[in-house]
């Protein structure tokens, strides 16, 4: 018996999984090339199945057999496939002329029967609406269309969908200028590899956004922040939110607060020796150039001008009495000072000493 829905196509069923591969449309055809076969989905979206790909058709039995497990487990509907999902097989009977009849030939019942079920099968589909347009006509086939005549005004809004977009076939050369912006981007999607070398310009980061989460450990060295310059550690210029910049360890020589030269030397008779971790002092010149117990202290790096200030103090790793700590400067010079101390020579007794000036000629 004929399982045709009308007299020129056939419309299945929901297809579940178990629905048998095989589908009997039980209409006649001129020829192969008339049957289509078409997925529907409930939101009416069509997708023309490939004879041979997705199906193999058998006009003398009249029946298309899907080439997958079941017609929904075709990958080509995969995508679109839902609770609604029907097979609609149809005819489209050309309407070009298939016999041309010519005076005085012989006429063949083979020629006058193709010419009358030609009429005929066209006028059924086109009564019966076969491809199921909604527009009373036939379906229009691929070699039906002339080149160049689906123009864009032609194609309806949001009428191309991605199961119409075969793979690879949006390339460069088909996406306009600036028609990839932020809003077609998916969050997430661009990673490392697809930002070009040197591609993150200064002009395309955003006001405050490299956050300290965004500065890896020990990435802001030296170099990359500006320092404050001598006029503002001499002067003890700038302030909160100013441009002073970042006080590291090769401009703190700048301060009016750090020593320019401190150390200890010993004062015993006879002995003149600095001790070690003494700073900016030529150990090696130390001296007692008087009698008098005198301590002259030659600097490795000379100062910038005299007006710098000494202060020391007199002490005994014995614990002597009487010590009074205090010292005299005798001298000062760029290259040196001399200081003494009333306090006699004693093998325990030193002099401490800090130097506040500049060691800056400039």
């Amino acid at each position: 018996m004929s399982a045709t829905s009308g007299l020129s196509f056939y419309l299945s069923a929901f297809l579940t999984p178990s629905t048998a591969q095989t589908l009997n449309y039980g209409f006649e055809t001129l020829v192969d090339d008339d049957i289509t076969v078409v997925f529907i989905n409930g939101s009416n979206t069509r997708l023309v199945l490939t004879k041979g790909s997705h199906y193999t058709l058998n006009t003398t039995t009249q029946e298309v057999t899907c080439t997958a497990a079941t017609w929904i487990s075709l990958s080509a509907v995969s995508g679109i496939v839902d609770s609604s999902s029907k097979i609609r097989i149809f005819r489209t009977t050309s309407i070009q002329p298939s016999v041309d009849f010519k005076s005085g030939a012989v006429l063949s019942e083979g020629d006058l029967d193709t010419a009358y079920k030609q009429g005929l099968f066209a006028a059924q589909e086109m009564a019966e609406d076969a491809a199921a347009t909604s527009a009373g006509v036939q379906a229009v086939t691929e070699n039906m269309i002339g080149a160049g005549a689906v123009t864009a005004t032609k194609i309806g809004a949001n009428a191309v969908t991605e199961s119409r977009i075969l793979n690879s076939a949006v390339t460069n050369a088909k996406i306009a200028n600036d028609a990839v912006n932020a809003a077609k981007i998916q969050n997430g999607t661009v990673g490392s590899s697809e930002l070009a070398a040197n591609c993150v310009t200064t002009a395309k980061i955003g006001a405050n956004q490299v956050t300290t989460a965004q500065i890896v450990n020990s990435a802001v060295t030296q170099a990359k922040v500006a320092k404050a310059s001598k006029g503002n550690m001499e002067a003890l210029t700038g302030s909160s939110g100013q441009s002073q910049g970042i006080v590291t360890p090769d401009v703190l020589r700048y301060s009016q607060f750090a020593p320019r030269c401190y150390g200890s030397v010993a004062y015993v008779s006879g002995s003149a020796s600095v001790s070690p971790g003494s700073y900016n002092v030529n150990s090696s010149t130390a001296s007692q150039p008087t009698s008098s117990g005198s301590r002259k202290i030659v600097f490795a790096t000379n100062m910038a001008n005299t007006n710098y200030v000494v202060v020391g103090s007199v002490g005994d790793t014995g614990g002597g009495a009487g010590d009074s700590g205090a010292i005299s400067v005798k001298e000062k010079n760029v290259g040196y000072f001399v200081v003494e101390t009333g306090e006699p020579h004693d093998a325990d007794r030193f002099i401490d000493f800090v130097v506040f000036g500049s060691t800056l000629s400039a």
